[in-house]
């Protein structure tokens, strides 16, 4: 069954970059711009004591994660709360109300 698949060089070019990124990630192959480690301090990722610009990175993603729960929490909120006021108001309920008290 030879049928031409045009998803193969999507595939393999995906293939190539993913172990591009996964040896990247593990310290085989240095980003550019990146400066070599000295090999007195050089740990397995050559990171130690490596002071960067993503040191807080933590906080960014906290504070972010913070401000979404905030976000998602009033919206909930407020849509409880909008449902509740028109329960009150519903015709149905005003009739009902109105129809009790002329019995």
């Amino acid at each position: 069954m030879a049928e031409n698949n045009r998803t193969e060089p999507w595939h393999q070019s995906l293939q190539a970059v993913l172990t591009a990124l996964n040896q990247t990630l593990h310290g085989a192959i240095r980003c550019p711009g990146e400066p070599a480690a000295s090999a007195a301090g050089a740990t397995r990722g050559g990171r130690a004591g490596h002071t960067g610009r993503n040191d807080n990175a933590y906080m960014y993603i906290l504070f972010v994660m913070t401000l979404f729960a905030a976000t998602v929490g009033s919206l909930i909120l407020g849509y409880t709360r909008s449902r509740k006021v028109d329960k009150r108001s519903d015709p149905y309920h005003v009739y009902i109300k109105n129809r009790v008290s002329m019995i």
